[in-house]
């Protein structure tokens, strides 16, 4: 077990992008509107503050759920880019239906 828990240490400091579980969000409350996070709403029994560092600099805050290991929300400032966006329609192959129609349809 041991061996493990080294092991991922050497893994995340090769990693680019770090994290690190925080008091609630005291090292990145600036994705929250008025730097102030949601309420106790939707508070796990055993929660993770995560401040997600990608080179050096904040870009998430995520609240995580221990016991279940899945994520509650996470929060970041969208800052969209200048640009052309695609005409296309990207599909999970493994989560469409097999036969589609692009036409509409009565139902």
């Amino acid at each position: 077990m041991l061996l493990l828990l080294l092991l991922q240490v050497l893994a995340s400091c090769l990693w680019l992008g770090h994290s690190e579980v925080v008091t609630p969000f005291q090292s990145c409350p600036q994705f929250f509107f008025q730097k102030t996070p949601p309420n106790n709403a939707l508070m796990p029994n055993n929660p993770a503050w995560i401040c997600q560092r990608y080179k050096n600099k904040y870009h998430f805050a995520t609240l995580y759920n221990r016991d279940l290991r899945i994520p509650v929300y996470s929060a970041y400032i969208y800052q969209p880019k200048t640009g052309k966006r695609p005409n296309i329609w990207m599909v999970e192959p493994q989560v469409s239906v097999l036969s589609y129609s692009t036409s509409p349809s009565s139902h």
